[in-house]
Order: C-alpha cells, then structure tokens, then sequence
C-alpha cells in the first residue's frame, strides 16, 4: 500500500512499457491511499490512467482505477492486474486530480472520492462462492445454524454470498460459513457481482429480402387459397393470355375459383370463340363474298352459315377453335397484396411494407405497434430470408419524448449587458491564459481560491434580485462556451428546479441539454454518464452531484441559488462531505472554465470573500418583467394599467417592476386580540380577497408533516429517532412517525416507550396539518402542497409545478422547496406562516438562514401582471432578519450579521469543523466522543 500520494500530481498518459500502475481500490470500505500492482507485459501497450481493471486485493477479487504508472513500486511484492473491464477510461485526468483534492481538502477516503465520479451500477461488488466439499463424509457434529447452510447448498449448489443472505435471512451463515470453511466441509471461493447497469439493447429487425425472394416467399405465406394460387399462377407466366385449363391445371383450381375471382375484378376471363379464317387466297374466292371475306379471321364473319359451310367444303376457309384465356386485371405492381390478403396474410404484408419504407433497422416494439404482428410472424419471414434479426442499442434518455420549443435570446438590459460585457471579457481572455492556478493554501479560512489573481480567473458573483434576468447571463455565457467548442455544467439546488431550468436551457440550446439528478432510474443516469463520455452532448444540469459529470472540455460551471445549504453533502449520505462550490471553483482551476455563482441572498461567506475581492461581484438591482410589447399586449388583454418602469425608447426594450410590498404582521398581538389560529387577521382577509379574484396563494411552512414531534405528557420524553436522536415527525396520512433526517420510519406508538402512559401529545405545526386547516377555512379552494412527501416520484415535481401554473390550484402549500427560483407569475399573494421556524435552530447561521427563505419566497410574489404582496407572521418582527427581508435589503442584512460573526469569531473569520461517531451500539459512540472531546479539549488548553 502506498499512501503517499501528490493531491496536485496531474494524471498523464503512461510511458509504454511502464511495469506498475498505482491504483485507486473501488470497495466499499473506506480506504484512504493507494495500492500498486504490476502490470503483465500483453497489457502493457493497452492500459491507460482512467482504466477500471479487475485485481486480487486481499484473498478477494475487487476492481481498480489507475490513477498513474510508474517504473518502480514502494513496496517489494505486487500482484498482477488480472483483467480491463472496460475498453475506454472511466475516468478523466481532471476527476483523478479532483478526487486527490477531495480527499486531502475534506479529510476524506480516496476511494469515496473517486466513486463520486462513477455512475451507478458500473462498480462490481466483490463477493463469495459456497459450496460443500465432495469429499467431505458428513462427520462431525453441526449447529443449526451450520445444518441449515448445508442443506441449503446440497439443495441448490454452489451459491453466492448475496443468495445466501436471501434465502436464509434469520441465519447467521456468515459465523457458520467461515466455521464449516475452516472445519473443510465447505469450499470458499470469490467472484464479482454482475454490473448491474448495461447498455439497454433493444432488438430489431430489417428487410433483406428483394422483389424475388417475397415474390416467391409469397405463396407460402398464410394459409392455402386457390385463388391465391391462380393469382400467382398469373403473377408467374411470360404469356399474357394463358389457357384456362393451364392455369387451372397448375393451380389445382376450378372454374369457381375463377368466377370468384372475374366477379371481384381481379381477373379477367376470355370464353372459348371459333375463328374463321381464309385459307387460299382472297382472288381465288367467289367474286360475291370476296368483300365479307376480307374481314376475316373473325368469330362473326357477316356470312350466312350456309355459304360459309359450302367455303369450307371447297377447302377456301376454315374455323379455328380458340380455348379460354384468363388474364390479369390489375397492375402487377397490386397482385402481392391481393394474393397476401386472399391468403389471410395480411400482417405479413404489413410488416414488409413497413420495412420496406425504413431507412434503418426498426425496433421490435415499433413494428408490433404498426402491425400488430408477433414474433412468430416474424420467425417465418425470417426462415424463407426476407428479413434478419439484430439489435442495436437505445439510449435512456429522461429527455428525449419531450418537446421544446425554440427560443431567441432577449434584448439586454442596461443591467444585464454591463454585467454580462464583464463575463464576457473574462472568458476571452481566459482562452489565452494556460496557468489555471494552484493548489489552494489550506490554511485560509475562506477556502480554496485561485492562486492567479488576474481577473479571468476569479469566479463571479451574481448578485441580483429575484426575477432580475439572472437566468438569461448564465445562457449568454454557455452560448459563449458552445462558440469556443466548450462545454457547460448548470447546478440548481433542488431537483424541484430542475425540469423549469431544463425546459429555458433545452429551448435555447435544443439537443445540447442533458439532465441529471438521484430521481431518475439507475439507467438513465447510468446512460447519460455514457453519453457525456462520448460528447454526445454539451450542458448538463442538475444537483450537486452533476458537477462530476465526465465533459472532456468544460469552459463554465453556474451554481444557480447558490447560497443553497443543499450544496453541501452531509449525513446521512456518506462521505465526502463536499461543498459543491469550493468544489467547483477548484474544478474551474483545473480545467480552466469559468465559475457563475448566482443568488438574490448570496451566502454570507461567498458575499464576504466578493467584497474581498476574491471572487468578482456583479449586481443585478432591478427585477425584469419582460419586454415592452409583450407586456402591453398583456395588459390590453387583462385590461389592466401597466405599472412597469421602461428602461428606453425601442420598443423591444424590457419593463422593470418593483419588488413586492412585505407586510410583517406581529403574532403576538394577535394572541392578544383573541386569534389563536394560525392564521392571522390579515393573511385570512389576503387569503379569502385573493380566492374572490380567481388569483394564486403561497402559503409557506418549512416543516413538513402533522407535527413537529411527539411528547409523553407524564414523564416528559420527546420521541427521538434511535439512530440520529432528532425529534420524530408525526405524519398523519400513513399513521407513522418519521425522521426526516435519515428517513426512518416507524408506527405511532400507543403508549409512552419509557414509562406506558397513553397520554400521548402532538405538538408543533408541519405542511400537513397546514393543507387540512387551509382545507377546513376555505373549503372551496383548490390545495396542493409541495414538499419532500408529496414529491417522492422521478416526474411528480414537474407534474406539481405544471399543474399550478395552469391554474389547476388556487393554493400551494410547501416547505423551503417553494422558495427557490421558481417562475409563477399567477401568484400574487405569499403568506408566511410563521418566519420564527428558521430563527429557532440551534446554528449560528439561523439568522442568514431565515433571511434567505423569507427573501426567496417573498419572491414569489408579483412576478406577473397582476403584482402581488407578501405578508409574514413571526413572533419575534425586531428581527433584523425578518426586517432587511421585508424591505429586499440584503446588504443592511448583511452588515448586522458580518458584525455578530465578527464579534463571536465565526465563519468567514474562522473555520469550523463537525466531528460525527457512527457506531451500531449507540453507548459506544458515546464514549468515543466523550473521548475525542476530552483529547480536543486538553489540546486547545495545551
């Protein structure tokens, strides 16, 4: 093992030839360092850094990632590599290095690091093979346990890990297997698991068969017919008029065959006739009849039959008998379908015109759909060689049933074409700047940052407020991009906005956009890494876990509401517990790109390092209703006064409107007036007036559920979940109580766990129980609500999101996730229910916090024609927070809370760091941080 690794050593191609490769061990436990192998001499001209390879490690097999070659190892014995798993590099130079940087910055195994670079199901677990012993003679005394294992592998084999742990899911096998392996009555082997990701391969099938071979296959096809068979008959012959018997003779048919078909208009029958015809010549001929002879040959020479007998008798005419003819009446090009359908093969005619028509191999799905064939009919025109069997493979693409219509870009503001003329200078000089920085010094407390202070390559913040056309300078800047032949990575913070994000990007940029989020199945996530490795695509959007999406030539990198605390990965999902914008910030000194934070509540850190000129402020101050001719012909239509500011004399030039008015309505003299609803006096007339104008409604809650927690009314326990010690959320629609932090969930308890009470009390308000009250006062109202409950589905936010817009609900009720950057221009009225919720957590970014969600749902409000106003309810209206929100102030918000952290010490003038014990036995890890405590405690006193 090598732990001793460069985090800024750039992964290079291998020298040929190289006998080692450093590898990265892909296993579930954590490991912090490297491993070397060598490498046999038939891999040598073959492997290269990125590769996934197969290796022993330990007395098991496992796979690897090679982050480097070297002609020397540091350690006096390595194994081989055993075998490539796949083809192409699975990982970029870029991602090693950044893996090198996540581990060293966030104190975190490599092995994690690099697995956030993998997409799901590419990784083999290693695993055991069991199986008893042949020569074992059943001697020995057994455990139940023991006896249990050995029937079942008598019964079923030799047998995986995993299918063990299935069929006996109350065995200890594993105590068992490792016992009966030692005794030598079992045999142990080890294998990986299959991927459980592989291309999705669709089968198809194509017409190879010409003109000929369906002609001839015809006939076989269907069941027999007769008059099929005289319609091939004809379809066949050189001679355009064959005899009715040999057509009769040939086709086993008779003549009712025939008239069937002369009766259909198929065919067409020539009788039996006699011909006359002249046998001497015509001077030799009786003088009188030598003119109604010339019209001979006929069948009705206008000559009496007497005198024609008496000419025939002389040996000067003769008849001659002429057999019946058939022939066809169709266009030859019409007999094929005529003969398939007599023969009831009508499908199969469906399915070689079909074929016939597509320019490549169709699917057998498609062709079932248009034909409605099986595959037995296709296993017969496969037998006689009309068409060929294959397959070919189809991308899962969560995008590609979906439409989008093309858009043009926007006149810029004044606004947005000065801050946009900044970027823009920044990524031009950018192309001719190849140092792309350092290594970040660890001991700066605002985290890594460009070692090159030249402007083009400080990242960007963009602050502006809510509806202020940030959207349209991230596009301006991917535009950009795509011209140089770069690429771009688009982070929102919730997967909620990620389908509204998606439809702007994908209308601008159509075929270039690719979404990627935990919602979607293991296979299109598993396809969209596959076709980002094949530059099938150039801007990928999603949460944080797109920003190690492989694009081979990333020239932008925008973190959309930046300040988003879902930016940072944290428990219970495992390590590393990365900050998607330092992370970002360092991928761009990497490769190059250039960084867009943007957010109307930047976080207090970013902003503080903004005005420290480490990163490049932009401001964005006025919100953009659109432009002037759009909006006019709106409001004619509404018949409503416009109330935008213009911002120049072109008629395509945008309208500016204020922000919303923000009432704070003080909770406390609502108690004293006798309202002990939630709902105070205002927010209850806002809401009914609102309803009356056939208007929209936020009502925003950020806590989900029925209650807040659970209490035993005797001995005072809240209910705490065993595994993370958080109060339980009561949820009242599934009778359970939930921890919203790791998700367990478990039934609502009928009496206290610690001393049996029945007094059972449900405190606090959650999004639940706001719907049912809503629901209960304005009982005609249309409600959804919106939070991590009711969105647990892959398209439930999109479909959420759509039908408010289309005004299929007059309320939404929701939790933090209503108040970021979503576009409703219906809504004209945001009630907060209580803003104190924010204020209360134990953190000393509360304060921020809660200025951040009351200024984003408050900007909600008013974004369309018809304005809007926001009230807030809070018991504690003092609060500089709640104040510089009402008045859209973040910068007096943030002098107040700069000097609070001043004063205590805290980020961005210190660093802080969490240290979490996860162990099974809950008594264990409370001694181990008791322990980790006291040493920490007896170092600062040292």
């Amino acid at each position: 093992m090598d732990t001793s690794f460069s985090p800024t050593s750039p992964a290079s191609d291998p020298p040929v030839g190289s006998p080692f490769a450093e590898l990265v061990i892909n296993v579930e436990a954590a490991l912090e360092g490297t491993f070397h192998y060598h490498v046999p001499q038939d891999m040598r001209a073959t492997l290269r850094v990125g590769h996934l390879v197969e290796i022993e490690f330990g007395s098991r097999l496992a796979q690897g990632l090679i982050i480097r070659f070297d002609n020397v190892a540091p350690v006096p014995e390595t194994k081989p590599i055993i075998a490539l798993v796949d083809a192409e590099p699975v990982l970029r130079p870029w991602q090693i290095e950044l893996a090198h940087w996540l581990s060293v910055y966030y104190l975190a195994p490599l092995n994690a690091c690099v697995r956030l670079m993998l997409p799901p199901g590419l990784t083999r677990w290693a695993d055991i093979t069991l199986d008893v012993n042949p020569w074992w003679d059943g001697a020995g005394r057994l455990t139940e346990g023991q006896q249990a294992l050995i029937d079942l592998l008598r019964e079923r084999g030799d047998m995986r890990g995993r299918q063990i742990r299935r069929a006996l899911p109350k065995v200890k096998w594993e105590t068992a297997a490792n016992q009966l392996v030692r005794r030598n009555i079992l045999i142990k082997g080890s294998v990986l698991d299959t991927p459980r990701m592989r291309p999705r391969e669709l089968r198809t099938v194509e017409l190879i068969g010409g003109p000929r071979q369906i002609w001839a296959a015809a006939r076989q096809l269907g069941r027999a017919n007769k008059q099929a068979d005289v319609l091939t008959y004809l379809g066949d012959s050189a001679d355009p008029l064959p005899r009715e018997e040999d057509v009769l003779a040939a086709a086993q048919a008779t003549p009712a065959h025939v008239a069937k078909l002369v009766a259909a208009g198929l065919v067409r029958r020539q009788a039996e006739t006699v011909v006359w015809v002249t046998v001497a010549p015509l001077q030799e001929m009786p003088a009188q009849w030598q003119t109604q002879l010339q019209q001979l040959p006929t069948a009705t020479p206008d000559i009496p039959p007497n005198i024609l007998a008496q000419l025939q008798a002389r040996g000067l005419v003769t008849p001659i008998t002429q057999p019946a003819t058939l022939s066809l009446a169709m266009p030859p090009a019409q007999v094929l379908d005529h003969i398939l359908a007599l023969r009831g093969a009508t499908i199969y005619h469906a399915i070689l015109t079909t074929l016939s028509q597509a320019a490549q191999p169709v699917s057998l799905t498609d062709l079932y759909a248009a034909t409605n064939a099986n595959l037995n009919h296709l296993r017969r025109l496969a037998r006689h060689d009309l068409i060929r069997f294959g397959s070919m493979e189809v991308w899962r693409d969560p995008l590609a049933d979906r439409d989008f219509v093309p858009m043009q870009p926007p006149l810029l503001t004044n606004d947005q074409a000065r801050v946009w003329g900044r970027i823009k200078i920044a990524m031009l000089a950018g192309l001719d700047d190849d140092d792309v920085g350092d290594e970040p010094d660890e001991n700066e407390a605002d985290g890594p940052e460009s070692a090159d202070e030249s402007p083009a390559a400080l990242p960007f913040l963009l602050h502006g407020v809510t509806g202020s056309g940030k959207t349209e300078i991230y596009m301006r800047a991917i535009d950009l991009a795509l011209s140089q032949g770069r690429q771009a990575i688009v982070l929102v913070p919730e997967i909620a906005l990620t389908p509204q994000t998606v439809r702007r990007f994908a209308a601008r940029f159509p075929g270039r956009v690719a979404v990627l989020h935990s919602r979607l199945s293991d296979g299109e996530r598993y396809d969209t890494w596959r076709r980002a490795r094949q530059g099938l695509f150039d801007i990928v959007i999603g949460p944080r876990s797109a920003l190690f999406t492989p694009l081979d030539n990333l020239g932008v990198i925008v973190l959309d509401e930046e300040h988003d605390n879902s930016y940072k990965q944290t428990p219970p999902v495992p390590p590393p517990y990365y900050h998607a914008r330092e992370t970002a910030i360092r991928l761009s000194q990497i490769v190059g790109a250039t960084v867009i934070m943007g957010s109307a509540t930047p976080d207090l850190v970013t902003y503080h390092r903004a005005r420290a000129q480490k990163y490049q402020l932009l401001e964005l101050p006025r919100r953009i209703m659109g432009h002037r001719q759009r909006i006019s012909g709106q409001a004619d239509r509404l018949h409503l006064t416009s109330r935008y500011t213009q911002q120049g004399d072109d008629p395509d030039d945008a309208l500016t409107i204020p922000m919303p008015p923000v009432q704070i309505v003080d909770l406390r003299q609502e108690l004293r007036s006798g309202n002990r609803t939630i709902f105070s006096r205002d927010l209850q007339r806002a809401i009914s007036e609102t309803l009356a104008r056939r208007e929209q409604i936020i009502l925003f809650l950020n806590r989900r559920g029925t209650a807040t927690f659970i209490n035993c009314r005797d001995c005072g326990l809240v209910l705490n979940c065993p595994r993370c010690d958080i109060p339980l959320t009561y949820h009242r629609p599934h009778m359970q109580i939930v921890c919203h932090h790791c998700g367990r969930r478990e039934p609502i308890p009928e009496t206290c766990p610690r001393c049996g009470s029945t007094r059972i009390k449900y405190f606090g308000l959650g999004t639940e129980e706001l719907q049912e009250r809503v629901q209960q006062a304005w009982p005609m109202a249309r409600i959804v609500r919106w939070d991590r409950d009711t969105t647990a589905g892959k398209d439930t936010h999109e479909t959420l999101l759509a039908n408010f817009i289309n005004q299929e609900a007059d309320i939404l009720v929701g939790t933090q996730m209503i108040a970021k950057g979503l576009d409703l221009p219906l809504v004209t009225l945001v009630g907060v229910i209580s803003a104190d919720v924010a204020l209360g957590l134990p953190d000393y970014r509360s304060g921020e916090r809660a200025f951040q969600l009351l200024a984003q749902v408050a900007g909600r409000a008013g974004r369309g024609l018809l304005g809007g106003r926001v009230i807030v309810q809070t018991y504690q209206p003092e609060h500089y927070a709640i104040q510089a929100a009402a008045d859209h102030d973040f910068v007096s918000f943030y002098l107040e809370e700069i000097r609070f952290r001043t004063q205590h010490s805290l980020p961005p003038f210190r660093r802080l760091a969490r240290l979490v014990i996860a162990d099974p036995i809950n008594e264990r890890a409370q001694r181990e941080a008791t322990r980790i405590a006291q040493a920490l405690r007896q170092e600062a006193q040292a």
